[in-house]
C-alpha cells in the first residue's frame, strides 16, 4: 500500500497561550508551510479529542502517571487519525518539510542510545526521537506504537527489559522513555521488521557526533528544552547529568567501531527503512526460541541462559511454564530483565506448552527447547548461516547433539547414521530401521514448515516429539545437517518423559505413535526396503509391550503380517534370559527394568557427585 502524509501540522501544549520564544518558532513553521493545515491542542482540546475520536482508550490515557505520558499517547493517537506531522513546541525549523510527504512515515534519528536491551538484545545501537515525525493517517507503525503504549501500560513486566541498567536517581525519567517515548518507539521499531520497512529514519552523516543529534534531518533542531523532566535539586541534576555522562562515554567508543553511518536500505515504493549493519532486523530472521517446562526448578536457569547467550542477535525466548508446582516460573522471571517472555497455564502436558508457545511467537524460523536440556552459543547461528546455501523455506536444519546428566562439558556425542543431509523418506527409513533419532532441540525449523506440519498431539503421552517431527519431515523437502550446531541433551533414563517403563498410558501412546510412523513411511515410499525398516521398528519396539499388553502385542503382530513377516516373542539379552527361564516373562521384564533403574540411579548419583567437585574449575 502507497503512503503519502497529508500537508498537516499538529502541536500541543498546556495552552493557547505561550511564552514569546514559542510564538516565535510556531510562527516560523507556518511561515514555512503557508499551505499547510495548522491544529494546535491545548489541555481541553485533547480531552475532547480523547472522547470523540478514541473512547476506548479513555481509561488508559487517564491512568498514565505522568503528564508527559498523556501527551505522548495523544500525539501518537493524533498522526494516526489525521496523518500530517507532529512537531513539540521547541523544534526550530530551517526549512520546509514538503520533501517528505512521500516518505509515509519518518522519524528522527534521537541519539545512541544507553539501552542494554536495545544494543544487547536487537544489536541496535541507536533509538529514534519522537519530538518531530510524520505519518500518514492510519499508518500501521503508528498504530503498533499506539498498541505497545498500551500494552506498556497493563503489563510492567513486559517493560522491565528496557529498564535494565538504569540507577533509581534517573529511573522515572527513563520510565517514560520507555513506556511512552523514545524508547517505546525504537522498541517497536526493532520488533517489527515488516513495518520497519515503511519507516523512514533520517540519520546524519556521522551518529557519534553528539552535535548530530537530535535533529530533524537537515531540516530542523530538537532545542531540548526538557519542560516534562522531574526537575529536583540542583545536586540530583547535576550526578543525574554526571551518570548518563560516564555511561555514554564507552558506549560511544563502542559505537564507533561499528563506523559513523547507519545505512538506508531501499524498500522501492514503501518508503525506506534505515536500519543499521548491525541490527539486521529486515535482512536476517528473528528465530523464536520456546521453552515448554514443568517442575525444572533445578535446570530451568541454565537452560534459559544457553539460549540468551545465543550469540544470533534477532531472537525472541519465550517460556511457558505448564502449571509447576515448584519454583520454575519464578526462576524464569528472574530473566525478564533480559527479554524473555514468561507465561503459564494451566498443567496440560508438554505438547500443549509447546503449542502455547508457538501461538505467542513471532519468529521466522523455530527453535524447540526442553526446559532441561542446553544450546551451545552458537547454535542458532551455525544453523541460520546454513540458510544461505538452502533455496526452499521448507529445508529442514538439524545438529548434533550429546547426551549429559550434569557436567554438560563432558557430554558424550557419538555420530550416527542420520548425522548427514538427507530426503525425508531416507531421514525416516534410517531412523526406523536402526532405531535411532535426533533429539527436539537439534532442529531448527522455519514457520511456513512449522504451520505446515501442525500442532503437537497433545494425545500423546509419549514419543510426542518423534510423532511431531515425522511431520515436519513430511512437509519438508529434506534435512540439512550442520554439524558446527551442537546441543547438549540431559537424559537421566528413568526420569525422562520418553521412558515407558510399565505405564499403560506411555504404552498405548508408544503405540499410537508407531502406527503413524509406519503411516508416514508408507506415504513417502511403499517399497520392499520401506516395509523392511517397518518391520525391524516393530521388532524393535515389541518387548515394550510384551508380555504386559497383549492386545498391543496382537495389533503388532498383525500390523507385521500385513507388511509381510511374521514377528515371534521378543529376545532379551542372557542377562535376563535366565530369569525368563526360571520366573517366566513378567518377572524378568520386571528385572529388567529394575536393574537399568538401579544403574541408571547410580550414574546420576555418580555424576552429580563429580559435577559439584569439578564445577570450580570446568565451565559449560
Amino acid at each position: 500500500m502507497q503512503y503519502r502524509i497529508p500537508k498537516r501540522i499538529i502541536q500541543t501544549g498546556k495552552q493557547t497561550d505561550q511564552p514569546l520564544r514559542i510564538r516565535a518558532m510556531v510562527s516560523n513553521i507556518r511561515l514555512l508551510h503557508p499551505d499547510y493545515e495548522y491544529l494546535f491542542f491545548d489541555d481541553q482540546a485533547v480531552e475532547t479529542f480523547i472522547d470523540r475520536e478514541f473512547p476506548e482508550y479513555r481509561v488508559v490515557f487517564d491512568s498514565f502517571p505522568f503528564p508527559i505520558q498523556r501527551y505522548d499517547f495523544f500525539r501518537y493517537l493524533a498522526i494516526y487519525r489525521y496523518g500530517g506531522f507532529y512537531l513539540d513546541l521547541d523544534v526550530l525549523l530551517a526549512c520546509g518539510l514538503s520533501g517528505l510527504l512521500e516518505s509515509g512515515c519518518v522519524f528522527p534519528f534521537e541519539g545512541l542510545t544507553l539501552s542494554h536491551f536495545l544494543r544487547n538484545h536487537h544489536k541496535m545501537d541507536w533509538q529514534i526521537g519522537n519530538y518531530a515525525f510524520g505519518a500518514a493517517p492510519g499508518h500501521p507503525f503508528l498504530e503498533a506504537i499506539i498498541e505497545n503504549c498500551v500494552r506498556a501500560r497493563k503489563d510492567p513486566g513486559w517493560v522491565k527489559p528496557m529498564m535494565r541498567g538504569f540507577p533509581p536517581l534517573s529511573r522515572a525519567e527513563f520510565f517514560v522513555l520507555n513506556t511512552t517515548g523514545p524508547g517505546l518507539v525504537s522498541r517497536t521499531l526493532a520488533e517489527n521488521a515488516e513495518l520497519a520497512r515503511t519507516v523512514t529514519v533520517l540519520f546524519p552523516d556521522d551518529v557519534c557526533d553528539v552535535r548530530n543529534w537530535n535533529r530533524f534531518g537537515d531540516l530542523g533542531v530538537h532545542l531540548m528544552e526538557g519542560s516534562w523532566r522531574a526537575q529536583g535539586s540542583f545536586l540530583r541534576r547535576r550526578l543525574a547529568v554526571y551518570w548518563e555522562d560516564r555511561k555514554l562515554q564507552p558506549l560511544l567508543k563502542q559505537s564507533a567501531r561499528l563506523g559513523k553511518t547507519r545505512h538506508h536500505v531501499p524498500k522501492g515504493d514503501s518508503g525506506v527503512t534505515a536500519l543499521q549493519p548491525i541490527s539486521r532486523d529486515v535482512a536476517e530472521p528473528l528465530v523464536s526460541i520456546l521453552i515448554p517446562a514443568f517442575n525444572a526448578q533445578e535446570w530451568i536457569a541454565d537452560t534459559i541462559r544457553s539460549a540468551i547467550k545465543q550469540t544470533w542477535a534477532r531472537k525472541e525466548i519465550i517460556v511457558v511454564d505448564d502449571g509447576s508446582t515448584d519454583q520454575t516460573a519464578a526462576i524464569a522471571r528472574q530473566f525478564e530483565a533480559d527479554g524473555v517472555r514468561v507465561v503459564t497455564q494451566k498443567n496440560q502436558g508438554a505438547a500443549a506448552a509447546r503449542n502455547t508457545a508457538f501461538s505467542l511467537s513471532n519468529g521466522d524460523y523455530i527453535q524447540w527447547l526442553d526446559a532441561d536440556d542446553l544450546l551451545s552459543p552458537e547454535k542458532i547461528a551455525r544453523q541460520v548461516e546454513a540458510l544461505g546455501q538452502c533455496r526452499s523455506k521448507r529445508t529442514l536444519l538439524s545438529a548434533a547433539w550429546g547426551r549429559f546428566m550434569y557436567r554438560s562439558w563432558r557430554a558424550e556425542f557419538i555420530p550416527t547414521a542420520l548425522w548427514c543431509d538427507l530426503s525425508p523418506t531416507d531421514w525416516l527409513l534410517r531412523k526406523m530401521e536402526q532405531n535411532i533419532y535426533m533429539q527436539t532441540a537439534t532442529w531448527l525449523a522455519s514457520r511456513e514448515l512449522t504451520q505446515a506440519a501442525g500442532p503437537w498431539d497433545t494425545k500423546l503421552l509419549g514419543d510426542d516429539d518423534g510423532e511431531y517431527f515425522c511431520r515436519v519431515l513430511l512437509a519438508s523437502d529434506g534435512v540439512r545437517f550442520v554439524r558446527e550446531a551442537r546441543v547438549y541433551y540431559r537424559t537421566f533414563g528413568y526420569d525422562s518423559l520418553s521412558y515407558i517403563g510399565r505405564s499403560d498410558e506411555k504404552c498405548e501412546a508408544q503405540w499410537r505413535s508407531m502406527q503413524l510412523h509406519v503411516g508416514y513411511l508408507r506415504s513417502l515410499e511403499d517399497s520392499p526396503r520401506v516395509r523392511a525398516a517397518c518391520i525391524r521398528y516393530l521388532r524393535n519396539w515389541l518387548i515394550s509391550f510384551y508380555p504386559e499388553r497383549f492386545d498391543i502385542v496382537k495389533q503388532v503382530e498383525q500390523m507385521a503380517m500385513d507388511l509381510g513377516e511374521q514377528l515371534g516373542p521378543p529376545s532379551l539379552s542372557w542377562k535376563y534370559s535366565w530369569v525368563r527361564e526360571i520366573f517366566g516373562w513378567n518377572l524378568a521384564k520386571r528385572f529388567q527394568i529394575s536393574l537399568r533403574k538401579t544403574r541408571w540411579q547410580g550414574e546420576k548419583f555418580l555424576d552429580k557427585t563429580l559435577f559439584h567437585i569439578e564445577k570450580g574449575d570446568t565451565r559449560t
